[in-house]
């Protein structure tokens, strides 16, 4: 890597370090896409593997408090070069999730969160008596991982407190509230949420422990980034989206291809233990004969220009979502692939805009994926993503 990228990087790194001169690493990533530098092209795909193969250059250590990667310049830096680089595939995810962090009972608190929140629909078509709430119970774990990278969880004497990015019929912001845990493994223990200035304990222990309120996540750095553009070209590698996601195809059209030559299933019939199995002979036979790949890929492609004609209609038909593996923020377009129904939409493909100004397909979601992810910037209002439509998890 040159001298002149190094220092770029330095100099990222220092916009936004704290007093103690350690920077959080959650606020370096999206300033280095911005700055044409994608970790990705030097085959990382976090940051803490890429500043530690950079340890010439950076001192990397934990926030004793929120217990997230910091990175700062090393000071003793003598070369002006790094080793070179190499691919590196990590599976192991090293967010921390609201339930290591507190002692927390999920059910009962996603419970009180709702009958708290300005009403909105949590569930799909379809409830599960065993995981009610699920948009809202994905929405606080993953607001919660988002909080975290950004340093927006607060602390003061003894507790702890951060903004659930929700609020109340009089649109108050709902905060949850800590304190110290002292019989349990998670260093907090959950009080309560609250808004400020009602009555209840962790509205107390909220204000008198704080002088500042925590601030909500923040997802949209520039507006710009979450409209469709629909002048630009789009890069996709169906073969790789569709063989990496088999799972998440549409079941109908894998019939349709594979018609006679493998029986393809409903996901809901495959027991768990199977499903690995399954999907490994379902690609071999995708594999095997290219038409069948190069027949859902055309669909696909055909669905995507559809897509693109309704973005030109209603702005609003790409949606921007939370993509919590990258931390970023990417566009979906709706994908309308039954053959039976051409209207109705089967999947979303997952896109992102390359600092050249091209789209580049990232993944596909199913649609619950889809609303999840999506609700965690904000509420969906395009007419094809909703909740009520949404057969299951």
């Amino acid at each position: 890597m040159s001298t002149e990228r190094i220092s770029k990087i330095k100099e990222i790194v220092t916009q936004s370090m704290r007093e103690d001169g350690w920077t959080p690493m959650s606020t370096v990533g999206l300033k280095l896409i911005t700055n044409g530098i994608d970790i990705k092209d030097f085959g990382f795909g976090k940051l803490k593997p890429f500043f530690e193969a950079l340890n010439e250059d950076f001192v990397l250590s934990i926030d004793e408090q929120s217990h997230l990667p910091l990175v700062k310049c090393n000071g003793n830096v003598t070369q002006s070069t790094v080793p070179n680089f190499k691919k590196i595939n990590y599976t192991k995810d090293d967010m921390i999730h609201l339930t290591q962090w507190a002692n927390i009972n999920q059910k009962s608190a996603i419970e009180t969160l709702k009958n708290m929140a300005l009403p909105e629909r949590w569930t799909y078509s379809v409830e599960d008596e065993s995981y009610p709430n699920p948009i809202l119970a994905k929405y606080l774990k993953w607001t919660f991982v988002k909080l975290m990278r950004e340093n927006k969880i607060l602390y003061s004497n003894e507790y702890a407190a951060f903004n659930t990015g929700l609020v109340d019929k009089f649109y108050k912001p709902i905060y949850a509230v800590f304190d110290k845990n002292k019989y349990n493994k998670q260093p907090w223990h959950f009080i309560d949420f609250c808004v400020a200035g009602s009555s209840n304990i962790a509205a107390r222990k909220l204000t008198d422990n704080f002088s500042k309120l925590p601030e909500r996540a923040s997802y949209i750095q520039n507006y710009d980034d979450v409209i469709y553009d629909t002048s630009l070209p789009v890069d996709v590698n169906w073969e790789h989206i569709i063989l990496e996601n088999i799972d998440r195809m549409p079941t109908e059209l894998l019939r349709h291809v594979c018609s006679g030559s493998f029986e393809v299933l409903d996901p809901s019939m495959i027991n768990k233990s199977d499903k690995i199995n399954y999907y490994n002979k379902l690609r071999c036979v995708l594999e095997s004969n290219p038409m069948r790949l190069s027949i859902i890929s055309s669909m696909m492609s055909m669905a995507v220009e559809t897509a693109k004609h309704r973005v030109a209609w209603n702005y609003k038909t790409a949606i921007p979502v939370y993509y919590p593996t990258d931390d970023s923020v990417h566009l979906i377009l709706p994908l309308a692939l039954n053959i039976n129904e051409p209207e109705e939409i089967s999947i979303a493909l997952v896109m992102t805009k390359t600092p050249s100004r091209r789209y580049r397909a990232v993944t596909i979601f199913t649609l619950d994926m889809a609303y999840s992810n999506a609700r965690l910037v904000t509420k969906p209002s395009s007419d094809w993503l909703v909740a009520e439509s949404i057969n299951s998890l």
